[in-house]
């Protein structure tokens, strides 16, 4: 699956579950919902859970949360007409040409 594959059945799940508004979801309610889902994935590490795991069928852990991210990002980018693939290529592309750990900021 591609990512631009992965971006349509993420916003077309959302749609069948009733998540895809007629008017889009505002920014700052999409940032602050992303954000939501990288809290729960910080949750789980600081509770020293497993990375993956199934709780009454459903996937929990920082693997499941960081999947939630995936997909929302992929919804909103599908609403807001952002080539994900191509914007992760051209960022990644830019990125090469950066020196280490540029920024002298720590990892």
């Amino acid at each position: 699956m591609t990512l631009t594959e992965l971006v349509e059945r993420c916003f077309e799940q959302a749609k069948e579950k009733g998540w895809v508004q007629k008017d889009g979801v505002p920014i700052p309610e999409q940032i602050a919902l992303l954000h939501s889902e990288v809290s729960e994935a910080f949750e789980s590490w600081r509770n020293k859970e497993p990375l993956s795991w199934v709780k009454d069928g459903k996937p929990e852990g920082l693997a499941s949360e960081y999947a939630d991210v995936v997909i929302r990002i992929g919804h909103y980018c599908k609403a807001l007409g952002i080539d994900l693939e191509e914007e992760v290529i051209r960022k990644l592309e830019y990125n090469k040409t950066r020196p280490y750990r540029h920024g002298g900021k720590a990892a």
